[in-house]
């Protein structure tokens, strides 16, 4: 479909989930073919800030909201009830029913085009609807040896699907009890046959001791080294 741009009259090209777009000659902001009801925005009420402390400091790469289509339907015994309507897969959407929030008669000024994830008309043009834009916030998560998203509720503030902070967790605690047994064994390895060879040259008791002091230093040094490389 091509439509033109309301400012400067360019023509451009565009699909049939295009809904709000900007005009990269002119930078206007144009709405595609709207709903026969004007749509809404549900307005954030979490902060960045509040995301990111959800997480351990430096682990978040990206964080960026966007707005995801739902349409309302009436339902006798619950009322109006949220359905999405996008296409994009998101696993950590399946059954969720947003909060309701703050809602907005949509505007052109309260987002960017780029903030808004594109909707399936085909599952509305049956019906007149209403249009309900929930955001979210998609969260990039740096684990160990790779990244990974993950979405949060940006009125409830509430993380979606299982985090994958609690495996990485579990992971790191698992390799150091790994590095902390493997220490000790290379420790008792040289301390043992250590005291059995002072034990037969007859070397004094304090001798003895420190030497093993020194041993079990010399370790615990290296285990407190591979901990902090570790984190």
């Amino acid at each position: 479909m091509k439509i033109n741009c309301t400012q400067c009259g360019a023509e451009h090209m565009v699909i049939e989930s295009d809904f709000f777009l900007r005009c990269p000659y002119c930078d206007a902001r144009i709405v595609v073919d709207p709903p026969a009801d004007t749509p809404k925005i549900v307005m954030a009420s979490v902060s960045t800030e509040y995301v990111e402390r959800l997480f351990p400091p430096g682990m978040v790469i990206s964080l960026d909201k966007k707005y995801f289509p739902y349409y309302e339907e009436d339902q006798s015994l619950t009322g109006k009830t949220l359905i999405s309507c996008f296409s994009q897969p998101w696993q950590e959407l399946e059954g969720y029913t947003p909060p309701a929030g703050d809602r907005r008669v949509f505007d052109k000024s309260i987002a960017e085009p780029c903030e808004f994830i594109p909707f399936d008309r085909g599952k509305i043009d049956e019906v007149s609807v209403r249009i309900v834009f929930h955001p979210f916030y998609i969260v990039m998560l740096k684990l160990e040896g790779f990244s990974e998203g993950v979405l949060v509720d940006a009125v409830s503030g509430q993380l979606l699907g299982e985090s994958p902070v609690l495996y990485d967790t579990a992971s790191k605690e698992m390799e150091l009890q790994k590095l902390f047994f493997l220490t000790l064994v290379a420790g008792l390895a040289v301390s043992i046959p250590a005291f059995l060879l002072l034990k037969n040259m007859d070397v004094s008791w304090i001798f003895r001791t420190w030497f093993h002091v020194l041993i079990l230093l010399v370790f615990a040094g290296v285990f407190y080294v591979n901990k902090v490389k570790s984190k």
